[in-house]
Formats: C-alpha cells, sequence, structure tokens
C-alpha cells in the first residue's frame, strides 16, 4: 500500500474561493501548498497516533450526509488504542459511549465509500497531525468498535492557539446523554444552559466535508475533514436565536482547507469539551463563511467568520475518558487575540464612527512611560463617561504583512488588527469634538511603545509641541465608542477599584461628576475608591486633576491608595495613604460594601484578585462590573 507522496493535484473551488475572499490566492498557488498534503502516513505519524493520544476527534457523516464531530478513544483513557498496521492504515479500538453519533453515522451508509478524517491532537505539547480517508472495515459489538481506516490524506499542523493542558485517566464515569435531537425544529432553540458552555471553552473541534461535483470528481475527490480552532475562553460566539453559533477566522497556514470545504457543502460540524467535567456538546448543521463588510455587521473588527446554523445536537455529561490532572492549570497559548463580540451583544450605549478622522492635538507626560494624549475630531460626537474609544492605528503603524509565526513576545502580532480600545479618561456631559486617553507604555508592544517614543522625544527635542501638537500630523481613525462601564443613572453607593493605570475610566467619572451641580432632587452619591499603584504620586496628580478636591456638597469621595512606598505628597482629607499591597483582607474592611455597586478595572490579575477578595467580603461575583485591558 505505497503512496506515491502528494495526496492532492491543486486547490478544490471552494478552498481557491476562501484563499481568493482573503487574499491568499497567488501566494498558495506558487507555494504549491496542495503538495504539503501526504498520501499517506509518515512513519512519524503513525508512531505518534499510536502511543501520544488519550483520545482523538473523528468526522463522520450522518444519513443525511451532515458532519458530525465525535471523540473516540479507550474507555480506561490509556493510550494505545490505535494502531498503524501499514503507511496507509490506521486501525482503532474504541469504547463508543452513550450519544455519541460515530456508530449511527458509520451503520448508515454502510455500502457506499465511508469518508472518515482524524486529528491527533497532543495538549501537552500542542503538537498536532491531521488525517482523511475511508473507513476500509468496521466491528461494532458489545460497545466496542474496531475501525481499520484507509488514509489518502495526512498533513502535520502548526501549535497555534492550543490552550496546553495536562491530562489523566477517569475510568470511573458515568456518560449521561442530558439532551439528543438529532432534527431541530427551525422555531427552536439550544437549551439555555449550552450558551454559556459554549462560551465557557477555549476551543472546538471543527468538521467538514467535500462532497467533489461528478465534473471535479476524479481530480478532487470528496473527503471529510476534521480540525481544531481555538482562542481565549468564549473566542465563539451564540447569537441571542440560540440556535447560531459564529467562529471567528486567526490567521493560519492559508490552506483553508476546512473553510474550503464549508464554501462547497454549506455543512458543519463543532464539537465542544469541557476537560474538568468531562461534558461533551455535539453540533452539527448549515454552515456560512461570511467576509468583510458582511462579517462585519455581526461580529464588528473579524476580517472572516463561519456561522453555523444548528439543526442538530448531543449533549452528554461526564463522557471524556480523561480529564485535566489534578494539580495542574491550563496554559493559554500566546497567540489567541482578544475575544471580539456580536454587533448584538453591544450595549445601546456603543456608537458606531465610521472612522471618524481624530488627530492628536496634545500631549502631557507624567513619566516616561505614562502619558495622556489629546484629540481633536472634524465633528462631535457623544462619550458617556467611562466609556472606551476603538482606535484604528492602521495609518500610523502602517499594515502587516503575513507571517505563518512569531517570535517569542510577539505572537500576538500575527491577528493585530492595529485597533486598540482605551478607555477615555476626560469627561463630557454633551456632544464634543475633543477627547484625551492615559495610556501606559506596553514593553513589547506594537503600539504605546510608539507614541510613549514619540512623546518622549518631543519633550526632549521640542517641548513646545506638547502644548501643540497639531503641526505633527498624527492622524488616525476612531472607530466608535463603546462600553456599558458608566456611572448609574440613579446616585447612589458605589465602589471603585482600580490597579495602576486602570483608573482612567474613573477618572472620567469624577471629572464627570466634578463639573456638574448637585441634583435638585437631593439625591447624592457615595464613592469608595481603592487604588494600587506603584507610583502613588502620579495617581493622586491625576484623580486631583480630575476635581477629586472640587466635587460637589452632594458627592461623598473616599480614597484608599496602596502603595509600597512613602508617597513624596501629603495626604488630602478624602485619601489615606496604605502602605503594602492591597489584600483580600481589605475589602472587607469597606464600609458598606455588600451595600455599593463594585466597580473593578486592571489587568487580568489585578481583576482576577479583586474578584476574589470582593466574593470572600460578601460581594456576588456577578453583580461586579469590570473593565480590562487585553492587549
Amino acid at each position: 500500500m505505497k503512496g506515491t507522496g502528494q495526496a492532492l493535484a491543486g486547490w478544490h473551488p471552494g478552498e481557491v474561493a476562501v484563499q481568493k475572499e482573503l487574499g491568499f490566492e497567488q501566494a498558495m498557488d506558487i507555494a504549491r501548498g496542495w503538495s504539503w498534503v501526504e498520501d499517506e502516513l509518515p512513519a512519524q505519524h503513525r508512531l505518534f497516533h499510536s502511543t501520544r493520544l488519550p483520545f482523538v476527534p473523528l468526522t463522520t457523516l450522518d444519513a443525511r450526509g451532515r458532519p458530525w464531530s465525535s471523540l473516540v478513544g479507550a474507555s480506561d483513557g490509556h493510550l494505545g488504542f490505535i494502531k498503524s498496521p501499514s503507511e496507509k492504515e490506521l486501525q482503532m479500538t474504541l469504547d463508543i459511549w452513550d450519544g455519541d453519533p460515530i456508530v449511527d453515522n458509520i451503520r448508515s451508509q454502510s455500502g457506499e465509500d465511508i469518508l472518515i478524517a482524524g486529528l491527533g491532537i497532543e495538549f501537552p505539547t500542542r503538537r498536532r497531525n491531521k488525517f482523511a480517508g475511508s473507513v476500509e472495515r468496521y466491528n461494532w459489538k458489545d460497545g466496542k468498535l474496531k475501525l481499520l481506516l484507509e488514509v489518502n490524506q495526512a498533513l502535520g499542523n502548526c501549535p497555534k492557539y492550543i490552550t496546553v493542558r495536562q491530562f489523566e485517566p477517569c475510568p470511573n464515569r458515568h456518560p449521561t446523554v442530558q439532551y439528543k435531537v438529532l432534527d431541530l425544529d427551525p422555531s427552536s432553540r439550544l437549551p439555555e444552559e449550552l450558551t454559556p458552555f459554549i462560551h465557557n471553552r477555549d476551543g472546538v473541534f471543527l468538521g467538514s466535508v467535500y462532497i467533489a461535483p461528478e465534473k471535479d470528481a476524479s481530480r478532487f475527490p470528496s473527503h471529510a475533514g476534521m480540525n481544531h480552532r481555538a482562542g481565549r475562553p468564549g473566542f465563539v460566539r451564540v447569537r441571542k436565536d440560540g440556535r447560531t453559533v459564529v467562529l471567528p477566522d486567526y490567521s493560519g497556514n492559508r490552506m483553508m482547507q476546512s473553510l474550503g470545504n464549508i464554501a462547497i457543502t454549506r455543512l458543519a460540524s463543532m464539537t465542544f469539551v469541557d476537560y474538568d467535567t468531562g461534558d461533551i456538546l455535539y453540533l452539527t448543521g448549515k454552515a456560512t463563511n461570511l467576509f468583510g463588510d458582511e462579517a462585519h455587521v455581526i461580529m464588528p473588527r473579524s476580517r472572516m467568520i463561519t456561522v453555523l446554523e444548528v439543526t442538530g445536537y448531543i449533549f452528554v455529561k461526564d463522557a471524556l475518558p480523561v480529564r485535566t490532572k489534578r494539580g495542574s492549570n491550563p496554559e493559554p497559548s500566546p497567540y489567541s487575540p482578544p475575544i471580539l463580540y456580536l454587533a448584538e451583544e453591544k450595549p445601546p450605549t456603543d456608537v458606531n464612527l465610521d472612522n471618524l478622522d481624530i488627530l492628536v492635538s496634545s500631549i502631557e507626560v507624567h513619566t516616561p512611560d505614562l502619558a495622556t494624549f489629546h484629540f481633536i475630531a472634524r465633528r462631535p460626537f457623544t462619550i458617556i463617561p467611562g466609556q472606551s474609544a476603538i482606535i484604528d492605528l492602521t495609518p500610523f503603524v502602517g499594515k502587516d504583512t503575513y507571517r505563518h509565526m512569531a517570535h517569542d513576545g510577539q505572537e500576538a502580532s500575527l491577528n493585530d488588527d492595529h485597533i486598540r480600545t482605551w478607555t477615555v479618561s476626560s469627561a463630557h456631559s454633551g456632544p464634543t469634538s475633543s477627547f484625551a486617553i492615559t495610556m501606559r507604555e506596553k514593553p513589547g508592544g506594537a503600539i504605546t511603545p510608539k507614541l510613549l517614543g514619540i512623546a518622549r522625544a518631543i519633550q526632549q527635542q521640542n517641548p513646545a509641541l506638547l502644548d501643540d501638537s497639531k503641526p505633527l500630523g498624527l492622524q488616525v481613525s476612531l472607530v466608535g465608542v463603546q462600553g456599558d462601564f458608566v456611572l448609574p443613572s440613579i446616585p447612589g453607593k458605589l465602589l471603585f477599584v482600580a490597579g495602576g493605570i486602570g483608573i482612567t475610566p474613573f477618572l472620567s467619572m469624577l471629572s464627570h461628576l466634578s463639573g456638574n451641580p448637585p441634583a435638585a432632587n437631593g439625591q447624592s452619591w457615595d464613592i469608595f475608591m481603592i487604588v494600587s499603584s506603584r507610583e502613588p504620586e502620579v495617581m493622586f496628580d491625576l484623580i486631583e486633576k480630575a476635581g477629586a478636591s472640587r466635587l460637589p456638597r452632594n458627592v461623598k469621595f473616599t480614597l484608599k491608595l496602596f502603595t509600597r512606598r512613602e508617597p513624596n505628597v501629603e495626604a488630602p482629607p478624602y485619601a489615606e495613604w496604605i502602605p503594602g499591597r492591597l489584600e483580600e483582607k481589605h475589602f472587607r474592611n469597606i464600609q458598606d460594601v455588600g451595600a455599593r455597586i463594585p466597580y473593578v478595572c486592571g489587568s487580568q490579575d489585578f481583576e482576577r484578585a479583586a474578584f476574589n477578595g470582593l466574593e470572600r467580603a460578601g460581594v456576588k461575583r456577578d453583580h461586579i462590573r469590570k473593565e480590562g485591558f487585553a492587549y
């Protein structure tokens, strides 16, 4: 069964169509990317599949031709359930749990070429290898499925986006089919608990199929596909109809095999796994790829999305024969970009400004790595205190060329659209043509080192340009204004918790309150603010500039600033410097902590610590409002 080496004679029409939409067609044609797919299993793949995998995802088709992504392995979670008798064969002995669709799918296609595809993925090393072919023989008896696969496609995949996980066997499990709806009525939706189940996952097994038209069958034979897509938890979104799932596309190898299959058949499957509980959600349905403006309407800022309209689903609890190893923690991929949310998930306060030109008008340098940039726009718009500005800095930094991988520390740059979201630090009670952003330099970042570098150079060489920076011509685009991290409409008791530069939305809120007279109805604000910073003087200066000493009489303001060193300024009456780090115990000492609306803004680590502290102080986690920064 020796192969000829090359499995494909070129790209099939669906792959060409997707590559062309994304501007990859010429590059992939020159590279002869199809020649990377081998028609037999390399020796290292044979060894990998037979010795390294506790489970394997497989794509098979049901009686209606719909793909389903199964997960199969040995019931005890141990390795070695796959053998490779030859370069063209994989032999599997599988323990199938109730609910997995693979047995019914294979039985439904007896007498035909039974298409199948799989993916060997070793989570601890991020190594993965794909294969595709057909079922040569199968035997189903006493809960065991024996498969002999003839492989005609094999390809090694890159490790990007995979979360590193350590597994251990879980033999004492009890798979239970919670839901099994093979034909979802067009007016029905997924059960409510399945939406957060999807939103909590950081990976999905994507199944597809290419059914060749008769005229193309000899050159581009029909085949199934299996792939793994991953990102940060929540990167796959569920629309409000409760049955449409949206998968964004990230920078990859540009072959576009899965999406090319979808372009032709308009079918796909998605399977989501909770590796802590072993719960598995299988979805199948009608799929469509959307590009450019069509994608932006559903998921703003996405270059391409795949939309799955679910027509069948199965949810099995306690199924996977392995679980996250006790004492281990998942290691997210540094390549995964921030989550993009659906347009319909945006609050009504969000405003699309269609790339309004804005110009840097002045710059305040607070420290070598912290500055406030003031912008002016061609026309007025509205910003609610606490909201963020979405800025496209492509005119400033230029467009990137394609790179498959990146140097350490630069992984996020592969999916970088040069659009950043910064909280507005100025306050505006009505439409405005100017606003300010206070930002800190992120070492190794693509944007802030350039902006802060310009600010430092001006400060050293021509300080007058800080007061009037317009002659520099630093023009970028304001995509929009977003966020519901804003003051409540009715005065009350609030708690602001800020870590370092996370202070910026609160500066806007304080500035807004300081610039408005007391409410005529006598309602009052009671604001307790916690700031943790290594630069107490800078934080205090920013808070003072925001008007903390000028707040009207109906605003009670208390500031606790945690710092590791003694500040060089005297604390005003509303403030107290507290030496040391902010710890969980400090949240219990906040007056009326349970009666306040809590707001948290800071780094991800700071946010987690603040959430834990507030929760232990009796605050419900779902009551906490948060604003973070991902890039």
